[in-house]
Formats: structure tokens, sequence, C-alpha cells
């Protein structure tokens, strides 16, 4: 699924989920007004009209005694307006209720009055049963009068219970569906975005490992369909820039193979002629051929550096692996540079220690990593400068790489953005007031690569202004002879 439709999905669903809710909250909101009206508009009515009903009833029982007792017609023709208001009222509340038990009390409201009514007719001529039964009629209407209130009442009070519980109940539903809904959406906000972003995160390493020269990579993921044909861009990419890795070895391995014959016939002639073998040479020609051969000498190596970093990125370097005197290897590099280091007044010291084990490596191309050290030792330490070289053997238990070279300079030092750099092939970096120093940029190329096929570290310690050491060791796994 796209992103787009990832979006929409999502916001849908928030969309419905608030819908849900205000749904719900007017469904409720309609069912508590609807009580509340009801309460208002019937229960609260009913009970005035019943209330009503009872002062008019009272009035009556007054004109009553009052007509009886002064044989007023004004309180005869009041009595008989008592009635009439009292029928009314009665109508009012019997159009109101609907229960059973209240329909009920109101028909014995009604026939009780009736008979109170007849009963105050007789009372003139016989006014003794008057006084037994109006009595007992007129409590037995009140007391009806007060049933019907209570039951209103309660009826009242039963509603105003379950509207609160209503709305307590649903405050409650709504809060866990909003929580609910909150963590429904937050989960799929997560989901969606760890979506995008993990893949993201997954192309952006693999496109750090290609910054890095690792051309031969590929990534498959699940993600949206953007992100996914920008992987398959990504993949169309590292296939190009494997495809123009490859041309390149392959164009400077058949370059260096070609260079090399021609340089190798020119180095022998230039040979020949120093050792005067097709005749003496005037001391001006002897300049000009020593020249030619050593530019010719450098040329070679470096024809050579490039032809051995083929070799070993294709995994094809072969090394030879025998028994070596690790202290004897670097005595001879030292040696090598000895009259170099005294003609720039450098002190060169070696530090070595008592018990250096054998190791089994490739001599040769150990020999090739020190000598190189040491050279750009030099070549970075200004005349009167320092150079030290250190080998040091830690038989610790724990320890995996127990025996080090170290060469350490006194020249400027590395800036700290350049010290993993130098490893990388072609890589020069001006380490002496800016200006740049004579090279390839091949050297530490090589040594890092001899050095981790024998399973080894090398690695730079350095300070602006205080020189730079380079670290070689050796695992465990190569010793041979702790003696």
């Amino acid at each position: 699924m796209s992103i787009f439709w990832r979006v929409v999905l999502v916001q849908s669903a928030l969309i419905a989920l608030i819908l849900a809710l205000s749904l719900y909250a007017l469904v409720e909101l309609n069912r508590l007004a609807h009580l509340s009206s009801t309460i208002v508009a019937v229960d609260s009515t009913c009970i005035e009209a019943e209330k009503s009903l009872q002062k008019i009833f009272l009035t009556q029982m007054r004109d009553a005694k009052k007509f009886l007792l002064l044989k007023d017609p004004a309180f005869h023709a009041s009595f008989q307006q008592g009635n009439r208001d009292f029928e009314d009222s009665l109508d009012t509340i019997d159009n109101l209720v609907d229960a059973p038990t209240e329909k009920g009390l109101i028909e014995s409201i009604r026939i009780l009055h009736s008979q109170y009514t007849y009963q105050f007719e007789l009372a003139s001529s016989d006014e003794k049963m008057w006084q037994v039964k109006g009595p007992q009629i007129s409590d037995g209407i009140l007391a009806t009068a007060d049933e019907l209130i209570r039951i209103r009442e309660d009826l009242i009070a039963g509603k105003t219970s379950a509207g609160r519980d209503r709305a307590q109940s649903a405050a409650t539903l709504m809060a866990w569906l909003t929580l609910g809904g909150v963590s429904a959406a937050m989960m799929l906000a997560y989901l969606h975005a760890r979506s995008v972003t993990r893949p993201l995160k997954k192309l952006a390493q693999e496109m750090r490992q290609i910054g890095e020269g690792e051309f031969g990579r590929f990534i498959d993921i699940k993600a949206p369909q953007e992100v996914k044909q920008l992987a398959e861009d990504f993949n169309w990419m590292a296939a190009k820039l494997a495809e123009l890795d490859q041309m390149k070895a392959d164009f400077i391995s058949h370059v260096s193979h070609e260079l090399r014959t021609p340089l190798t016939a020119m180095r022998e002639g230039a040979a020949l002629l120093l050792e005067e073998i097709p005749g003496r040479l005037a001391t001006s020609q002897r300049q000009i051929i020593e020249v030619m051969s050593t530019n010719s000498d450098r040329l070679y190596q470096s024809i050579c550096s490039i032809l051995d970093l083929t070799k070993m990125d294709a995994g094809m370097m072969e090394y030879q692996f025998v028994p070596c005197d690790l202290a004897a290897l670097v005595n001879r590099s030292v040696e090598s540079v000895e009259l170099i280091a005294r003609k720039r007044n450098i002190d060169l010291q070696t530090t070595l220690d008592e018990k250096i084990p054998v190791l089994l490596v490739d001599e040769g191309r150990i020999q090739q990593v020190v000598d190189n050290l040491l050279s750009n030792a030099l070549k970075f330490t200004p005349e009167g400068g320092k150079i030290r070289i250190k080998v040091s053997f830690k038989d610790e238990a724990n320890g995996s790489h127990p025996v080090e070279v170290r060469v350490s300079d006194s020249g400027d030092g590395i800036a700290p953005e350049d010290s993993q750099k130098v490893f990388e092939r072609f890589y020069q970096s001006s380490r002496t007031s800016g200006k740049s120093r004579q090279g390839t940029g091949l050297g530490l190329a090589l040594a890092r690569h001899i050095v981790e096929d024998h399973q080894g570290k090398i690695w730079v310690e350095t300070e602006l202004g205080k020189g730079s050491t380079f670290i070689v060791a050796f695992p465990r796994t190569a010793l041979i002879d702790v003696g």
C-alpha cells in the first residue's frame, strides 16, 4: 500500500472514531433531554394538578361546613363550583397519567367525591349521617390524592436516578472509548511511521556502505510502494556502481600489466647503462640515467602496489606463511632508512621487548608494512625530529592481539577527521603546514589489507602538533613461539 493510501486509511480511522463518539454522545444527550422534558411536562404538571385537586377539595370541605352551619346559599354555590373545578382537575390528571395503578386511584377518587357530594346534599335532612360519613369519605379522598402524589414523586425520583446513572455510564463509556480510540490512533500512527522510517533507515545504512566503497549491495525490504521503488532504484544504482568499479579495477589492472612490461625493460636498460656495459658514461650522462632509474623504480613500485591492491580486492592475493623473527624484521627495516635519518638529523630509536615470540606470517608482506610505516614517519618528520619504533609483547590470557609494533613520529599529526581516511586508497593528507607530500596514497591502504588478511589490526593515534603513532597488532593465533 502506498504512503498516500496509508495516510488516508489512518485519517479515515480517526475521522470514523470521532464520528462514532459524536453520534453516541448525541444519542445519549437526546435520551437525557427526552427524560428531562417528560419530568417537566408530565410528572411535575401531574403533581401540581394533584396538589391543586387537594386544595379544591379542602375548599369544598370548608364551604360544606359553613353552609351546614349558616345555611348561606353562597356557600352552597361555592361548593357546587368546587365540584366542577374538582372534576376538571381530575380529568386533567386522568389525561396525564397512563399507569393502571394511577388510573385506579383516580377512579376511586371520582367515586368517593360523588359519594361526598351525595352525602352533602342529604346532610340538610340527616345531619348525623353526614357527620359520620363525611369525614370518612373526605379522609379517603385526601389519602388517595396523597397516594397519587407519592407515586408520581417516586416516579420522578426514579427517572432522575435513571438519568443520572445513564449520564454517568455514558461519561464512563465515552472516557474508555476516547482512551481506546486515542490509543488505537497512536498505534496506527506508530505503525504507519515505522513502516516508512524503518526501510528508510535501512536504505540510509546501505547508502553509507555504498559511500564507503562497498558497491555490491542489495536491499530487499517490505515498505510502501514509494519507498520500495526507491529501494529498487538504489539496487539499480548499486549494481551500476559495482559494474563501474569492476570496470575501473579491470582497467587499472590491465593498464598496470601493460605498463609493467616496457617499464621493466627500461629499468634493465638503465641498469646496464649505469654498469657501463655499452661503454663509459660522462658525469652528466650518469646523472641523467640515475634520475631515470630512480623514477623508473618509483613508478614500478607504484604499479606493483596498484596490482597488489587489485588482487587483494578480488581475494586473489597469495600469502606464504612462514615462521618470522619480528625483531630481526624490524631491525632490517630500520637499517634501510638509517642513512636517510642521519642525513636529516632525525633521532631514530628502536625498543624491543626481551621475549618477542616468533610469528607465523608472510614475512615479505609484513616487511612491506613496516617499511611503509617507517617511510611515512620519515616523510612527515621534520629535520631534527624523532622517530620511535617499539615492538612489545603482552602475554595476557585475555589479550586477543598481544604483539604490537608502534611507529611514532614527531610531525604535525593528523586531523581527527582524517584519522580513518588515511587508510583509504589514493587518500593523501597534508600533515605539514598544509604542504602535500609526494606519494600515491596506496601505502597505508596496502598495509591495512595485509594486516587484516593476517587477522591483525592497524590504527593510528594522533594529536595535531605532536605527531602520530601507527600501531600494528598481531593476533594470538599467529604466535608459534614465546621463547
